[in-house]
């Protein structure tokens, strides 16, 4: 087998005040030049924490990120790190952002990347690799660096004061790691891989973590309270779920629930529902393949209790035709991810499952 690790970040740092020392960590880095990608609404709550680096003797440059991950906004990026003679390129913001900055700094030379998220709503600001768009936002799939962060820092009061929806979405996309590597992991073949061992166990965190103290995570974010559940559940979320991948590499790092949410991409009406939100209806979508009704019944609940989607209804696909439900069908079945993590499943169990998941539900609300 061939299994490539690529674990994290170079250094990670997660605590209160953690940004009054960025610019003492960019100093042991010889960093003097930096070119900051910030979003819009984030910024303006990102800014107030970091005062001290703007009244630094660090050259600093700003920009706006566009909003999509796409290739051309990178290559823009990679054009304003080497226009302004930029040592590292820092990303304020969120996944999408992340994966931009990651990129830019991958293909310019010398230049580091440094990433301030400003939601947990994915493990983007962890992982080595980047999840490409058209700009019309159409998933295009990923692309693998060869150098990782480094350095990530996390203020988890800039997390708190994200909206609640993309916290919820971040949930989603990490229960996910569970139900999409299991399957894969739990094989026979691979009980004697140190690092497969080490990625399953990081994904059954991810799971106990998210159900133990995710709906107190989201309680406290809508009440604005920092408590230990909230900053777990949000590490989870950033760290542990990236660390599923990063030492599982292809064996774990996505499977039918991802490939799900990477074709319905393609439907404008799903435009409006975040990454994570997709993916939880593609959780249903792999538990139905996998004929686990039981499970769909427990998810089920903490699903409504999240507002999270379960059927084609509820991501505005009502209309789909059986004809368009083989069509993505057929595109899931071929999708990289799966064939990479050896997940084998024909286009007809994944259009069966679909349609099985959408009767099901119909038949126990």
């Amino acid at each position: 087998m061939s299994l490539i690790a690529r674990t994290g970040p170079q250094e990670y740092e997660c605590r209160v005040g953690v940004l009054d020392s960025l610019t003492e960590k960019l100093r042991v880095r010889g960093i003097t030049k930096v070119l900051i990608i910030h979003g819009t609404d984030s910024w303006d709550k990102a800014k107030n924490y970091l005062t001290q680096l703007m009244d630094s003797d660090i050259t600093l440059e700003f920009a706006l990120f566009n909003g999509e991950c796409t290739h051309e906004e990178v290559d823009r990026i990679v054009g304003l790190i080497s226009q302004t003679q930029a040592e590292a390129v820092i990303g304020v913001g969120g996944g999408k952002l992340m994966d931009a900055v990651k990129f830019a700094a991958d293909k310019s030379s010398g230049v580091e990347s440094v990433l301030i998220p400003t939601l947990a709503s994915n493990c983007a600001p962890w992982t080595p690799l980047s999840v490409m768009y058209t700009a019309e936002g159409v998933c295009l799939g990923f692309v693998i660096h060869t150098k990782q962060v480094n350095l990530l820092v996390i203020e988890p009061n800039l997390l708190l004061d994200a909206p609640v929806d993309y916290f919820v979405a971040g949930i989603a996309d990490t229960l996910a790691k569970w139900y999409e590597s299991d399957v894969v992991l739990s094989r026979p073949e691979y009980q004697t891989n140190a690092l497969l061992l080490l990625s399953r166990a990081a994904a059954l965190n991810c799971r106990d973590s998210i159900v133990n103290y995710g709906l107190q995570a989201v309680k406290d974010i809508q009440n604005q309270t920092l408590t230990p559940a909230f900053i777990q559940v949000s590490e989870t979320i950033i760290a542990v779920s990236g660390l599923v991948g990063g030492l599982g590499d292809g064996y774990s790092r996505s499977t039918v629930a991802h490939a799900v949410h990477d074709k319905l991409t393609a439907f404008p009406e799903t435009h409006t529902f975040l990454h994570g939100e997709k993916v939880g209806y593609g959780i249903m979508v792999q538990l139905a393949i996998e004929e686990n009704w039981a499970e769909i019944d427990r998810l089920a609940v903490f699903y409504e209790s999240l507002n999270l989607p379960k059927t084609l209804a509820d991501l505005n696909l009502s209309d789909l035709t059986e004809e368009q439900l083989g069509e993505v069908a057929a595109k899931v079945a071929v999708d990289p991810i799966l064939l990479q993590s050896q997940y084998r499943v024909s286009k007809e169990v994944i259009q069966g499952g679909m349609r099985s998941l959408e009767n099901y539900l119909a038949t126990t609300v």
